[in-house]
Protein backbone atom coordinates (compact mmCIF):
# COMPACT_ATOMS: atom_id res chain seq x y z
CA UNK A 1 0.00 0.00 0.00
CA UNK A 2 1.19 3.58 -0.99
CA UNK A 3 0.39 6.35 1.30
CA UNK A 4 -0.36 10.43 0.07
CA UNK A 5 -0.77 13.43 1.82
CA UNK A 6 -4.17 14.59 2.21
CA UNK A 7 -4.13 17.58 0.45
CA UNK A 8 -1.89 20.49 2.48
CA UNK A 9 -2.42 18.84 5.21
CA UNK A 10 0.15 16.74 6.88
CA UNK A 11 -1.86 13.87 7.93
CA UNK A 12 -0.58 10.84 5.50
CA UNK A 13 -4.05 8.66 4.33
CA UNK A 14 -3.93 5.13 2.63
CA UNK A 15 -4.04 5.56 -1.93
CA UNK A 16 -7.55 3.73 -1.38
CA UNK A 17 -10.18 4.85 0.50
CA UNK A 18 -12.50 1.79 1.70
CA UNK A 19 -16.11 3.29 1.41
CA UNK A 20 -18.46 2.14 4.37
CA UNK A 21 -21.79 2.31 2.89
CA UNK A 22 -22.18 -1.25 1.84
CA UNK A 23 -22.06 -2.17 5.91
CA UNK A 24 -25.19 -1.99 8.18
CA UNK A 25 -28.54 -3.50 7.74
CA UNK A 26 -28.52 -6.38 5.60
CA UNK A 27 -29.96 -5.94 2.73
CA UNK A 28 -30.03 -6.75 -1.58
CA UNK A 29 -26.53 -4.33 -1.42
CA UNK A 30 -25.26 -4.19 2.33
CA UNK A 31 -23.50 -6.55 4.59
CA UNK A 32 -23.41 -6.94 8.80
CA UNK A 33 -21.97 -8.45 11.34
CA UNK A 34 -19.39 -11.47 10.40
CA UNK A 35 -19.55 -10.42 6.88
CA UNK A 36 -19.12 -6.33 7.23
CA UNK A 37 -15.86 -7.29 9.89
CA UNK A 38 -14.28 -9.89 7.50
CA UNK A 39 -14.05 -7.04 4.61
CA UNK A 40 -12.96 -4.51 7.15
CA UNK A 41 -10.48 -6.68 8.59
CA UNK A 42 -8.80 -7.51 5.30
CA UNK A 43 -8.94 -3.94 3.93
CA UNK A 44 -6.44 -2.92 7.53
CA UNK A 45 -4.45 -5.98 6.13
CA UNK A 46 -4.08 -4.59 3.28
CA UNK A 47 -2.68 -1.53 4.43
CA UNK A 48 -6.17 0.38 4.04
CA UNK A 49 -5.42 2.91 6.77
CA UNK A 50 -8.69 5.75 5.75
CA UNK A 51 -12.17 4.70 6.27
CA UNK A 52 -15.10 6.67 4.68
CA UNK A 53 -18.66 6.61 6.56
CA UNK A 54 -21.50 8.99 7.14
CA UNK A 55 -24.23 9.29 9.98
CA UNK A 56 -26.88 8.70 7.54
CA UNK A 57 -25.61 5.53 6.19
CA UNK A 58 -27.88 2.55 7.41
CA UNK A 59 -29.46 4.79 9.50
CA UNK A 60 -25.89 5.31 11.98
CA UNK A 61 -25.66 1.65 11.48
CA UNK A 62 -22.59 1.94 9.38
CA UNK A 63 -20.80 3.86 11.96
CA UNK A 64 -21.65 1.21 14.16
CA UNK A 65 -20.39 -1.35 12.44
CA UNK A 66 -17.34 0.15 12.12
CA UNK A 67 -16.82 1.20 15.73
CA UNK A 68 -17.41 -2.15 16.88
CA UNK A 69 -14.09 -2.71 14.40
CA UNK A 70 -11.71 -0.12 15.60
CA UNK A 71 -11.96 -1.53 19.23
CA UNK A 72 -9.15 -3.59 18.15
CA UNK A 73 -7.18 -1.35 16.57
CA UNK A 74 -5.27 1.01 17.88
CA UNK A 75 -6.78 4.81 17.68
CA UNK A 76 -3.98 6.68 16.32
CA UNK A 77 -3.24 3.93 13.49
CA UNK A 78 -6.27 4.78 11.46
CA UNK A 79 -8.55 7.79 9.78
CA UNK A 80 -11.56 7.86 10.15
CA UNK A 81 -14.03 9.95 8.03
CA UNK A 82 -17.74 10.74 8.38
CA UNK A 83 -20.34 13.02 7.16
CA UNK A 84 -23.27 15.44 8.11
CA UNK A 85 -26.16 17.28 6.51
CA UNK A 86 -28.74 14.16 5.54
CA UNK A 87 -31.87 13.84 7.32
CA UNK A 88 -31.66 12.33 10.50
CA UNK A 89 -35.14 12.47 12.31
CA UNK A 90 -38.62 13.82 11.87
CA UNK A 91 -38.14 17.12 13.40
CA UNK A 92 -37.57 20.14 10.86
CA UNK A 93 -33.94 20.52 12.26
CA UNK A 94 -32.97 17.18 12.25
CA UNK A 95 -31.10 17.97 8.52
CA UNK A 96 -29.03 20.33 7.35
CA UNK A 97 -25.98 22.16 8.17
CA UNK A 98 -27.10 24.44 10.64
CA UNK A 99 -24.90 24.82 14.51
CA UNK A 100 -28.29 22.89 16.26
CA UNK A 101 -27.79 20.34 13.78
CA UNK A 102 -24.30 19.84 13.40
CA UNK A 103 -23.56 19.59 17.21
CA UNK A 104 -26.15 17.42 17.40
CA UNK A 105 -24.58 14.76 14.79
CA UNK A 106 -21.32 15.09 15.47
CA UNK A 107 -21.76 13.61 19.31
CA UNK A 108 -24.21 11.19 18.21
CA UNK A 109 -21.66 9.95 15.54
CA UNK A 110 -18.84 9.83 17.79
CA UNK A 111 -20.83 7.64 20.10
CA UNK A 112 -21.77 5.54 17.07
CA UNK A 113 -18.14 5.26 16.37
CA UNK A 114 -16.69 4.66 19.61
CA UNK A 115 -14.22 7.33 19.66
CA UNK A 116 -13.42 10.76 20.74
CA UNK A 117 -12.26 12.82 17.49
CA UNK A 118 -13.29 11.82 13.52
CA UNK A 119 -10.53 12.83 11.35
CA UNK A 120 -12.22 14.31 8.57
CA UNK A 121 -15.93 15.48 8.93
CA UNK A 122 -17.71 16.16 5.74
CA UNK A 123 -20.60 18.47 4.90
CA UNK A 124 -22.38 15.50 2.74
CA UNK A 125 -24.02 17.87 0.35
CA UNK A 126 -24.40 22.12 0.61
CA UNK A 127 -27.32 23.57 2.29
CA UNK A 128 -29.26 25.94 0.72
CA UNK A 129 -31.14 27.13 3.86
CA UNK A 130 -28.16 27.37 6.31
CA UNK A 131 -25.25 30.75 5.29
CA UNK A 132 -22.14 29.13 4.70
CA UNK A 133 -20.55 31.16 7.65
CA UNK A 134 -22.65 29.38 10.28
CA UNK A 135 -21.46 26.01 9.02
CA UNK A 136 -17.78 26.89 8.57
CA UNK A 137 -17.53 28.62 12.28
CA UNK A 138 -19.31 25.48 13.88
CA UNK A 139 -17.14 22.77 12.07
CA UNK A 140 -14.22 25.03 13.38
CA UNK A 141 -15.19 25.28 16.73
CA UNK A 142 -15.06 21.80 16.28
CA UNK A 143 -12.00 21.55 15.67
CA UNK A 144 -11.24 23.32 18.43
CA UNK A 145 -12.48 21.27 21.03
CA UNK A 146 -10.68 18.21 19.61
CA UNK A 147 -14.15 16.16 17.99
CA UNK A 148 -12.51 17.00 14.87
CA UNK A 149 -8.64 17.36 13.18
CA UNK A 150 -9.73 18.44 9.54
CA UNK A 151 -13.10 19.47 7.53
CA UNK A 152 -13.54 18.62 4.08
CA UNK A 153 -16.82 18.87 1.48
CA UNK A 154 -18.59 16.61 -1.14
CA UNK A 155 -20.56 16.98 -4.07
CA UNK A 156 -21.72 20.57 -4.90
CA UNK A 157 -21.42 23.45 -7.45
CA UNK A 158 -17.47 24.64 -7.71
CA UNK A 159 -18.79 28.01 -7.29
CA UNK A 160 -20.56 27.10 -4.02
CA UNK A 161 -16.87 25.08 -3.14
CA UNK A 162 -15.02 28.34 -3.87
CA UNK A 163 -17.51 30.68 -1.55
CA UNK A 164 -16.76 28.55 1.30
CA UNK A 165 -13.47 28.58 0.90
CA UNK A 166 -13.09 32.53 0.13
CA UNK A 167 -15.39 32.88 3.60
CA UNK A 168 -13.02 30.56 5.22
CA UNK A 169 -9.74 32.42 3.92
CA UNK A 170 -12.07 36.52 5.10
CA UNK A 171 -12.84 34.83 8.36
CA UNK A 172 -9.73 32.86 9.69
CA UNK A 173 -12.41 29.91 9.89
CA UNK A 174 -11.06 26.16 9.34
CA UNK A 175 -10.38 25.62 5.33
CA UNK A 176 -11.71 22.52 3.46
CA UNK A 177 -8.74 19.94 2.95
CA UNK A 178 -10.82 17.72 0.80
CA UNK A 179 -13.64 17.13 -1.87
CA UNK A 180 -15.53 13.85 -2.02
CA UNK A 181 -16.96 14.00 -5.70
CA UNK A 182 -18.67 11.96 -7.91
CA UNK A 183 -15.93 11.49 -11.09
CA UNK A 184 -15.05 8.01 -13.28
CA UNK A 185 -14.87 7.23 -16.64
CA UNK A 186 -18.50 7.57 -17.46
CA UNK A 187 -19.01 10.63 -15.31
CA UNK A 188 -16.41 13.52 -16.55
CA UNK A 189 -18.28 16.34 -15.21
CA UNK A 190 -15.87 17.16 -12.49
CA UNK A 191 -13.29 17.48 -14.57
CA UNK A 192 -14.50 21.28 -16.00
CA UNK A 193 -14.21 23.14 -12.80
CA UNK A 194 -14.59 21.29 -9.47
CA UNK A 195 -11.54 19.31 -10.11
CA UNK A 196 -8.99 21.95 -11.37
CA UNK A 197 -10.42 24.52 -8.49
CA UNK A 198 -8.94 21.65 -6.06
CA UNK A 199 -5.61 21.53 -7.75
CA UNK A 200 -5.27 24.90 -7.70
CA UNK A 201 -6.30 24.85 -4.01
CA UNK A 202 -4.35 21.57 -3.18
CA UNK A 203 -7.07 20.52 -1.66
CA UNK A 204 -7.22 16.34 -1.86
CA UNK A 205 -9.85 14.73 -4.14
CA UNK A 206 -11.18 11.53 -2.74
CA UNK A 207 -14.13 10.73 -5.54
CA UNK A 208 -16.45 8.25 -4.99
CA UNK A 209 -17.74 5.18 -7.07
CA UNK A 210 -14.65 5.26 -9.74
CA UNK A 211 -15.96 2.05 -10.82
CA UNK A 212 -19.56 4.05 -11.90
CA UNK A 213 -21.54 1.48 -9.22
CA UNK A 214 -19.64 -1.22 -10.71
CA UNK A 215 -20.71 -0.90 -14.33
CA UNK A 216 -17.15 -0.42 -15.37
CA UNK A 217 -16.32 -4.04 -13.54
CA UNK A 218 -17.79 -4.82 -17.09
CA UNK A 219 -20.12 -7.78 -15.14
CA UNK A 220 -23.18 -6.11 -17.27
CA UNK A 221 -21.62 -6.86 -20.32
CA UNK A 222 -21.70 -9.75 -22.39
CA UNK A 223 -21.58 -10.77 -26.36
CA UNK A 224 -20.61 -7.09 -27.08
CA UNK A 225 -24.00 -6.06 -24.99
CA UNK A 226 -24.77 -4.72 -21.99
CA UNK A 227 -27.35 -6.63 -19.94
CA UNK A 228 -28.75 -5.06 -16.80
CA UNK A 229 -32.10 -6.32 -15.02
CA UNK A 230 -34.68 -5.16 -12.22
CA UNK A 231 -32.72 -7.40 -9.98
CA UNK A 232 -29.43 -5.74 -10.88
CA UNK A 233 -30.78 -2.36 -10.21
CA UNK A 234 -32.42 -3.39 -6.79
CA UNK A 235 -28.51 -4.09 -5.46
CA UNK A 236 -28.10 -0.46 -5.44
CA UNK A 237 -27.80 1.77 -2.41
CA UNK A 238 -31.12 4.46 -2.20
CA UNK A 239 -29.75 7.49 -3.50
CA UNK A 240 -26.91 5.99 -5.86
CA UNK A 241 -26.99 5.94 -9.14
CA UNK A 242 -27.81 2.83 -10.79
CA UNK A 243 -26.14 0.68 -13.07
CA UNK A 244 -29.30 0.85 -15.45
CA UNK A 245 -28.87 4.91 -15.33
CA UNK A 246 -25.34 4.37 -16.60
CA UNK A 247 -26.47 1.85 -19.22
CA UNK A 248 -28.77 4.17 -20.82
CA UNK A 249 -26.32 5.59 -23.00
CA UNK A 250 -24.92 4.35 -26.01
CA UNK A 251 -21.47 6.40 -25.68
CA UNK A 252 -20.85 4.29 -21.97
CA UNK A 253 -21.10 1.14 -23.90
CA UNK A 254 -18.50 2.21 -26.11
CA UNK A 255 -16.25 3.27 -23.26
CA UNK A 256 -17.23 0.02 -21.45
CA UNK A 257 -16.01 -2.08 -24.18
CA UNK A 258 -12.65 0.03 -24.63
CA UNK A 259 -12.32 -0.71 -21.29
CA UNK A 260 -12.16 -4.38 -21.16
CA UNK A 261 -9.93 -4.52 -24.64
CA UNK A 262 -7.12 -2.54 -22.03
CA UNK A 263 -7.91 -4.82 -19.66
CA UNK A 264 -7.20 -8.24 -21.66
CA UNK A 265 -4.38 -6.56 -23.01
CA UNK A 266 -2.63 -5.92 -19.56
CA UNK A 267 -3.96 -8.99 -18.09
CA UNK A 268 -5.65 -6.96 -15.35
CA UNK A 269 -9.67 -6.50 -14.76
CA UNK A 270 -11.16 -3.86 -15.63
CA UNK A 271 -12.49 -1.85 -12.75
CA UNK A 272 -8.63 -2.11 -11.82
CA UNK A 273 -8.12 0.05 -15.34
CA UNK A 274 -11.45 2.18 -13.98
CA UNK A 275 -9.45 3.08 -10.70
CA UNK A 276 -6.27 3.30 -11.99
CA UNK A 277 -7.99 5.97 -14.42
CA UNK A 278 -9.29 7.96 -11.79
CA UNK A 279 -5.61 7.76 -9.99
CA UNK A 280 -3.86 9.19 -12.94
CA UNK A 281 -6.20 11.74 -13.18
CA UNK A 282 -5.25 13.76 -10.29
CA UNK A 283 -7.31 11.86 -7.28
CA UNK A 284 -5.71 11.50 -3.85
CA UNK A 285 -7.50 8.59 -2.49
CA UNK A 286 -10.50 6.67 -4.56
CA UNK A 287 -13.30 6.05 -2.58
CA UNK A 288 -13.40 2.31 -3.12
CA UNK A 289 -17.20 0.41 -1.72
CA UNK A 290 -17.64 -3.28 -1.67
CA UNK A 291 -19.56 -6.22 0.73
CA UNK A 292 -16.53 -8.84 -0.56
CA UNK A 293 -13.12 -9.56 0.15
CA UNK A 294 -12.31 -10.75 -2.92
CA UNK A 295 -13.92 -7.08 -4.44
CA UNK A 296 -11.28 -5.83 -2.11
CA UNK A 297 -8.42 -7.26 -3.28
CA UNK A 298 -8.86 -6.64 -6.71
CA UNK A 299 -9.45 -2.56 -5.92
CA UNK A 300 -6.13 -2.82 -4.20
CA UNK A 301 -4.36 -4.35 -6.97
CA UNK A 302 -5.25 -1.68 -9.06
CA UNK A 303 -2.47 0.37 -7.57
CA UNK A 304 0.03 -1.74 -9.59
CA UNK A 305 -1.83 -1.03 -12.70
CA UNK A 306 -0.26 2.20 -15.15
CA UNK A 307 -1.89 3.22 -17.91
CA UNK A 308 -0.25 5.27 -20.78
CA UNK A 309 -1.46 8.37 -22.38
CA UNK A 310 -2.57 6.15 -25.92
CA UNK A 311 -4.69 4.14 -23.68
CA UNK A 312 -6.11 6.88 -21.30
CA UNK A 313 -7.07 8.81 -24.76
CA UNK A 314 -8.32 5.63 -26.22
CA UNK A 315 -10.62 4.93 -22.88
CA UNK A 316 -11.70 8.82 -23.38
CA UNK A 317 -12.33 9.44 -26.46
CA UNK A 318 -15.91 8.37 -27.01
CA UNK A 319 -17.54 10.15 -23.73
CA UNK A 320 -20.61 12.54 -24.77
CA UNK A 321 -20.95 15.76 -22.38
CA UNK A 322 -23.97 15.05 -20.06
CA UNK A 323 -26.49 16.63 -17.59
CA UNK A 324 -24.76 17.23 -13.78
CA UNK A 325 -25.15 14.43 -11.75
CA UNK A 326 -24.67 13.51 -8.04
CA UNK A 327 -25.85 16.66 -6.10
CA UNK A 328 -28.94 18.06 -7.82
Amino acid sequence: MEYVRLGNTGLKVSKLCLGCMSFGNESNWSVDGEDAKRVLKRAWDLGINFFDTANVYSNGRSEEVLGDFLSGIGRENIIIATKVCSQMGEGVNDRGLSRKHILWQIDESLKRLKISYVDLYQIHRWDYETPIHETLSTMTNLVKQNKVRYIGASSMWAWQFSKALYTSDLKGYERFVSMQNLHNLLYREEEREMNPLCKSENIALIPWSPTASGFLSGKYFSNGKITTSDKDNSRVAPGSLSYKRYAEKASNSEILKRVIEVAMAKQVTPAQVAIAWVLQKGATSPIIGTSKVEHLEQFVGSLDVKISSEEIKYVEEPYVPQAISGYV
